[in-house]
């Protein structure tokens, strides 16, 4: 976004008056408020401040408009400069795996990325795959002053737990990594209850509806596996 004045005799093409320009998603947009009046009888002093107050009017409107359009890439659009197998569809969240300042063990988590200084959200025992993410949705619209009805929607749209096996497999083979499959436990964790469930109602023919009683039932026929093994 610019906007420059130019004096009479300035440019050689005679005009004078102010330019305003901008670029917009690669778009150049540029108009031009020339201090020749059109009819004499309208004062110079008025003429120039009605120019002067168009240009500025047409400068905060490209402005405007270029800072919606930022908004909404910035909320639908991974970064240009995410890296493979990180993006969850927006900015300023990506996916990793490690080990953290709080954790020894590595781990898969969330990363919320503000000015160069990250803050991660874990998955792990205590935090589930849509726990971590309800939290670091919640702080990217916080440090990023997100709309809460934005914040909202990317709520609903929790990463599938084969993304970070994605990524699992990203850093092994094409990054130098060598992070055990037992990286991914706990980002499986909800996604076992949920088929632990289903088979107990399958097994007890739909005696059990609640759902404490089934994962009773799901952990109990477990450890008569595991006793059996």
């Amino acid at each position: 976004m610019a906007i420059n004045f130019y004096a009479k005799g300035e440019l050689s093409s005679g005009f004078h008056g102010w330019r305003v320009v901008a670029t917009i998603r690669g778009k150049r947009y540029q108009k031009y408020f020339s201090l020749n009046r059109y009819n004499t009888r309208i004062p110079q002093e008025l003429w120039h401040s009605y120019q002067e107050t168009r240009a500025r009017y047409y400068e905060a409107r490209y402005m405007a408009r270029s800072a919606a359009i930022q908004y909404l890439d910035f909320i639908n659009k991974d970064h240009p400069t995410t890296r493979p197998c990180r993006g969850v569809g927006f900015q300023g969240v990506t996916l990793g795996i490690g080990a953290g300042r709080s954790t020894a063990h590595e781990t898969c988590y969330f990363s919320v990325n503000k000015r160069g200084a990250a803050t991660k959200f874990y998955i792990d025992n205590g935090t589930p795959l849509s726990q971590a993410w309800e939290q670091a949705v919640s702080y990217w619209g916080n440090v990023y002053e997100i709309r809460p009805k934005d914040v909202a929607h990317k709520l609903k749209l929790l990463p599938s737990p084969d993304q970070f096996k994605a990524l699992r497999k990203q850093l092994n083979d094409q990054e130098g990594h060598d992070f055990p499959v037992s990286v991914l436990h706990h980002v499986y964790a909800e996604q076992r209850k949920q088929l632990e469930n289903r088979k107990a109602r399958e097994n007890t023919n739909e005696r059990f509806n609640g759902d404490e009683l089934l994962t009773i039932y799901a952990n109990l026929e477990r450890e008569v596996s595991e006793y059996l093994k």
